[in-house]
């Protein structure tokens, strides 16, 4: 039985915050980057705009530090008729670091490939302050594995598992945080998202559950399926 192949890079930026469209009174932020923003990286990267491809993402990621950053907020007072300055504080990840895996069609990965090693334009995440280091971009192979009690598998990194997946594995959800992140595109007029359910869990967390994906570098696989 031939083991799937997936693309496999690494991302760095000095900071980052990921904004929840679902933030109110103040900024929140996702723990990871959605996979929306992974798709529009790709993209930027081939200088193309999607067409309709679909392939399946896993996100995981480290940070150092979270930290409360503090910008000037606008606002106009239109009861007052004047305009108004209040300060809004912001989440920011600290030296953060992502891993991503992709399956799709071959010849697309491969597409992905060559222009994350050398993309069209600049490449940035959360605002654009920083440029985006890409690291290590290479194919690697996956298989299944099954993790117990006894033995769990300990996440070297924080990871969104897709709600599928955790039905199907019987991942216990104890430890995790549940949210829901946009993916591809359902409609371009108007602008709309299709959304998936994830649970965010922490680096460091036991987890067990059956057939798992494993890569042939020893790191888990959370695809999430288009």
């Amino acid at each position: 039985m031939e083991l799937p192949k997936l693309l496999k890079f690494e991302l760095f930026v000095p900071t980052a915050c990921f904004k929840t469209p679902f933030s109110v009174k103040g900024i929140e932020t996702y723990p990871l980057p959605p996979y929306s923003t992974i798709i529009g990286i790709l993209y930027t990267a081939l200088g193309e705009e999607w067409k309709g491809e679909r392939f399946d993402i896993s996100i995981q990621g480290n940070y150092e530090a979270i930290f409360r950053d503090y910008i000037r907020f606008r606002k106009y007072n239109f009861k007052d008729k004047k305009l108004e300055s209040l300060p809004l504080s912001v989440p920011t990840f600290y030296k953060f670091e992502l891993k991503v895996h992709l399956e799709g069609d071959e010849n697309l990965l491969k597409k992905f490939k060559n222009a994350l090693e050398k993309p069209k334009t600049y490449l940035y995440l959360s605002g654009g302050e920083y440029p985006l280091k890409i690291k290590g971009v290479r194919f690697v192979y996956a298989e299944e594995k099954r993790y117990t009690l006894r033995e769990p598998a300990t996440l070297k990194a924080g990871a969104f598992v897709p709600e599928t997946l955790v039905e199907k594995s019987g991942i216990s959800t104890k430890e995790s945080i549940h949210y829901k992140v946009p993916y591809f595109l359902k409609s371009l007029q108007p602008r709309e998202h299709c959304w998936v359910d994830v649970y965010y869990y922490p680096k460091d967390t036991d987890i067990c559950g059956k057939n798992l994906l494993v890569d042939n570098e020893g790191d888990l696989v959370w695809l999430c399926c288009s």
